[in-house]
C-alpha cells in the first residue's frame, strides 16, 4: 500500500459512512486497529477500543468480508469507532472454499492500489460489486480475473485488452503477454492467446455488471481465467 506524504486531514467532529473492513490489527489491551474502506473518505486507520476483558464490543462488524455503518470520531489525535452496524455479511460465501478464498484474495490485493486517506469510490463499488458476483453464482476464477483487471484500469495500469502494447493496431488474430502488455502477432515472436480467449477475456473485463451476472460461458473458462489473473499480478507489482 503506498502511504502518502500526508493524507487529507479529517475536521474533528463526527462521520458516518458505509465501508468494510481491509485489514485488522488486535491487541489485547487496546482493542483493535481497523483499515477501514470508507465510502467518501477511502481507507483510513480507525482504533476500535475494546470492551471490559478485551472482548470485541463491536460483533462482526470487524470481521473480514462483513459490510457495515460505521460511525466514527475524529478526535485531536487519532480516528476512533463508536458503534457499527452489519448491512452485508456475505455469510454465504464463507461455506464455498473456492468462493471463500478468492474473496480474501481480492482484499489481499486491493490495498496495495490504495492511498491512505485518500476517496477511492470507485474501487470500493468494484469491490462490492465483485463480492456480488460470487453471491450471485459467478464463477470465481472469471469474477476474479475481471476484478484484478478493473484495479489495474482505474489507476491506468491495465494492459489493453483491444490494441496491440507497442504498435497500437487492433488486436485481431490473437496476443502474446509481455512485461508491457499485450502484443499482436506480428510484434510479438510468439502468441499464447488465440483470438477466442481474447474475446473471453474482453467480455469478463468490459461487459456491464449486469450484463455480466447474465453472462454464463464464463463457466467453461475457469484455466483461460486463472492463467490471466496470473499475468495481471505482475502489472500490481509496477505501482510502488
Amino acid at each position: 500500500m503506498i502511504q502518502p506524504y500526508e493524507q487529507d486531514k479529517l475536521q474533528q467532529g463526527y462521520y458516518t459512512n458505509i465501508g468494510t473492513v481491509l485489514l485488522r490489527r488486535d491487541s489485547s489491551r487496546e482493542g483493535q486497529s481497523l483499515l477501514l474502506f470508507l465510502r467518501d473518505l477511502g481507507p483510513r486507520w480507525v482504533n476500535a477500543p475494546g470492551a471490559s476483558g478485551g472482548k470485541n464490543r463491536f460483533g462482526g462488524a470487524t470481521e473480514p468480508l462483513i459490510w457495515a455503518e460505521f460511525n466514527l470520531y475524529q478526535s485531536p489525535k487519532s480516528l476512533t469507532l463508536q458503534s457499527a452496524e452489519v448491512k452485508e455479511d456475505f455469510l454465504s460465501l464463507r461455506g464455498q472454499p473456492e468462493k471463500l478464498l478468492t474473496a480474501l484474495r481480492l482484499y489481499k490485493h486491493l490495498p496495495k492500489m490504495l492511498i491512505v486517506g485518500h476517496e477511492s469510490n470507485n474501487l470500493l463499488t468494484l469491490l462490492w460489486a465483485s463480492l456480488v458476483c460470487l453471491k450471485e453464482n459467478c464463477p470465481p476464477a472469471a469474477v476474479e480475473f475481471r476484478f484484478f483487471w478493473r484495479v489495474l484500469q482505474e489507476q491506468g495500469l491495465a494492459p489493453s485488452l483491444l490494441t496491440c502494447s507497442e504498435c497500437g493496431t487492433k488486436l485481431e488474430n490473437g496476443a502474446a503477454w509481455t512485461p508491457d502488455g499485450l502484443k499482436c502477432t506480428k510484434c510479438a515472436a510468439t502468441a499464447d492467446i488465440d483470438a477466442e480467449t481474447l474475446l473471453i477475456l474482453r467480455r469478463a473485463a468490459l461487459l456491464k455488471h449486469e450484463q455480466y451476472l447474465q453472462w454464463t460461458d464464463a463457466k467453461n473458462y475457469s484455466a483461460i481465467f486463472k492463467e490471466a489473473s496470473k499475468k495481471l499480478l505482475s502489472f500490481f507489482a509496477n505501482f510502488n
